[in-house]
């Protein structure tokens, strides 16, 4: 009998399971790949250190996944990127704004775009957003009377805070929320100093262990809930029981292991029906340094954005040798048509290496992704916070949700960090009511 079984050993999973097994209690988290991290698993590969796509941290240092870490006593360094630049059609690299000042020195704007450009940025740090809401990204830029280089800059900002290439779907107002996030934080992205494997993996994992297990390759078929409680899981192995059960899995696969019609719970049903990010992750592993940039480099055609990971984290990759890895968010109905997406992937390819020819001689082996799920939920008009899941299913006291299709704040893989720290959150809310009745 466990405390808790954690359902699913992606980022959020091992997060909160880390929490609660640095508190003392007893743990089992399952996994049905061979490896945890999920969307976040590091892929090993003659020395180079593949994320699954970019995974840049959202706030850094000031993150939810460096609290976690924090909390556990594990306090790691983050690298701060420098300058990001966007490239226009003539490949010129021009100044993209990551603070501010960054609006009063890039050439992307025009005078009178800047004041509008701080006007909007000073209006969202006093927490004035509600011209934000209701409208899609491109209904409030019309209306805001966003043109020019500015329209530009959102577009772009659009596509890589919320992994969703079209304006015409994406909130306004999840977008400002999460600009607002920036400026107050004063940190947009940051990278792991050693790596994900290294800095954040290991770690969460390692604190599992101290009073946990995880069990890789094995599935779950069913959560078993009976008299309005969660007992157990089934699998092949037979019944694991315990005294709560958390799920870390997508809301669009509830289904599988859950009997919804069981569970007095309408939020599961929209759930079902959330629609991801998706997109297209191609990794260059390269022979030499062709690069001393340490910032995002942002394609307006294809709308895309990457970096050099090895001019944040030398751990990425061999000695003499650098990592560029560069993404391409794809409307995910776009993702289902093979034809659109082989030219997606080759436009994207001839961009990336016409800007770089050394790519051609220099690249000692290249990986493409086609990830039809990137983060667990789209940021569009219908789908922001109070279409999510909560991190507990009315009607059964002790069964839990985490992961990135949940109600937490942020964006993009943020989510599920945000979401750990609230599930902990409520889950600790929760016994400590029990034990004072």
């Amino acid at each position: 009998m466990y405390d808790f079984i954690i359902v699913g050993g992606g980022i959020a999973g091992l997060e909160l399971g880390a929490l609660l097994s640095h508190d003392g209690y007893s743990l089992l988290v399952i996994e049905q790949a061979e490896h945890t991290g999920g969307r976040t698993f590091v892929h090993s590969k003659d020395g180079f250190e593949l994320d699954n796509g970019i995974h840049l941290v959202r706030f850094g240092r000031k993150s939810a996944v460096a609290n976690v870490l924090r909390q556990i006593g594990k306090e790691i360094r983050f690298q701060p990127l420098g300058k990001s630049y966007v490239i226009d059609k003539n490949n010129r690299f021009i100044l993209f704004p990551t603070g501010p000042s960054g609006f009063l020195t890039s050439g992307l704007f025009t005078f009178s775009e800047r004041l509008k450009a701080l006007r909007i940025m000073i209006g969202l740090k006093r927490g004035s957003d509600e011209g934000f809401k209701r409208y899609t990204v491109e209904e409030w830029m019309q209306g805001a009377g966003v043109r020019g280089g500015l329209k530009r800059y959102f577009n772009l900002v659009c596509a890589s805070m919320l992994v969703c290439p079209l304006p015409s779907v994406a909130s306004a107002q999840a977008l400002a929320e999460n600009i607002t996030m920036v400026l107050k934080t004063g940190i947009s992205v940051e990278y792991p100093a050693h790596g994900w494997q290294k800095d954040i993996l290991v770690p969460l994992i390692d604190a599992i262990r101290e009073n946990g297990e995880i069990r890789t390759g094995l599935k779950v078929d069913s959560v078993i809930i009976e008299n309005g409680r969660a007992s157990g899981v089934k699998t092949k192995d037979g019944i694991l029981n315990a005294k709560n059960i958390i799920i870390d899995m997508p809301s669009q696969e509830l289904g599988r292991i859950l009997d919804i019609k069981q569970i007095k719970d309408e939020r599961l049903k929209t759930a079902a029906g959330l629609v991801p990010t998706s997109g297209i992750s191609i990794d260059y592993a390269i022979d030499g340094h062709i690069s001393d940039i340490n910032g995002l480099l942002y394609l307006e055609d294809p709308v895309s954005f990457g970096c050099f990971v090895s001019n944040l984290s030398s751990d990425t990759a061999p000695a003499g040798k650098s990592l560029l890895t560069w993404f391409c968010p794809v409307h995910n109905e776009d993702m289902k048509q093979q034809n659109k997406i082989k030219e997606y992937q080759q436009q994207l390819e001839n961009r990336i290496e016409g800007l770089f020819p050394q790519l051609k001689t220099k690249t000692l082996f290249k990986r493409v992704l086609r990830l039809n799920t990137v983060d667990g939920v789209e940021l569009n008009i219908s789908q922001l916070r109070d279409k999510r899941m909560d991190y507990r299913i009315r009607g059964i006291d002790n069964l839990y949700l985490v992961g990135d299709t949940t109600a937490a704040p942020g964006a993009g893989g943020d989510i599920a960090h945000e979401s750990s720290m609230e599930c902990y959150r409520a889950i600790k809310e929760r016994l400590s009511s029990k034990d004072n009745r």
